[in-house]
């Protein structure tokens, strides 16, 4: 399922448990970066996920949509051993509501969390989703609005995603998709947007394969993404906030 209404449940998690652990990793993931942001819940290897109503503000609908939600899954808060949020890039405010959203759980409830890249849970939905291992080169694009994208490139050779780089931003042309050993997919909701410069560039073009919560809950569990203190969650802006650039604006026109 690719960004639909509705629960999806998909395969490929990892839990730390081990064959001698008695208590499992419950993995809870939040995402707020897109309008309309994401939930998901790994446990014993399976990942079941959600969109949340668009329309409505993260902050009008948090925490207490986790509660709901968790609780169709048959699961209460008291059952998560581990949180995982979305970091950015994407909406500003949208950034800012899920860390503190998730520090605040986090803080209060003495979970571990993990802090995953949007563009990485993208590249991440993209893997999990596929039925073969023939290698790729990946370009997770989201976007960032004003006529830009926020870019990850990653290398699949088939067992292994391998990022190629930092994270960018810019106009949709400036993006390089030549000279790559291996065939190019462009992932996300950028990617459906300018869906005219990828395509035109020959490459294959899809939206996100799952809600953005699912990639963040697959990677945390599985340990790619580090469980650290509340405190040291940090977010991924990438671009500087509108706010800042509108405040440049006024002091050099004065």
């Amino acid at each position: 399922m690719a960004g639909g209404a509705g629960t999806v449940v998909t395969g490929n998690s990892a839990d730390d448990c081990g064959e001698y652990n008695i208590q499992r990793m419950v993995v809870l993931a939040l995402e707020t970066v897109t309008p309309a942001g994401s939930l998901a819940l790994s446990r014993e290897g399976h990942v079941a996920a959600t969109m949340q109503e668009t329309g409505v503000p993260h902050a009008a609908r948090l925490p207490l949509a986790l509660v709901d939600w968790l609780a169709t899954q048959g699961q209460r808060l008291e059952d998560v051993t581990h949180l995982a949020v979305v970091c950015g890039p994407g909406s500003f405010t949208g950034v800012r509501i899920g860390m503190a959203c998730a520090q605040g759980l986090a803080v209060t409830r003495s979970w571990p969390v993990a802090a995953v890249s949007t563009l990485d849970a993208l590249a991440e939905g993209w893997r999990a989703t596929r039925s073969n291992g023939e290698p790729r080169t990946v370009l997770a694009c989201l976007d960032g609005m004003r006529g830009e994208v926020f870019t990850a490139t990653f290398r699949w050779d088939g067992a292994t995603m391998t990022p190629l780089g930092d994270p960018l931003v810019g106009a949709p042309a400036s993006v390089t998709v030549a000279g790559f050993a291996d065939p190019v997919v462009v992932v996300g909701s950028g990617a459906v947007r300018y869906a005219e410069v990828w395509t035109t560039a020959g490459v294959e073009v899809i939206d996100a394969c799952e809600p953005l919560a699912a990639g963040a809950a697959r990677l945390a569990a599985s340990g790619v993404c580090p469980f650290v203190a509340p405190h040291a969650l940090r977010p991924v802006y990438i671009r500087r906030p509108d706010v800042e650039l509108a405040r440049d604006r006024r002091i050099a026109q004065a």
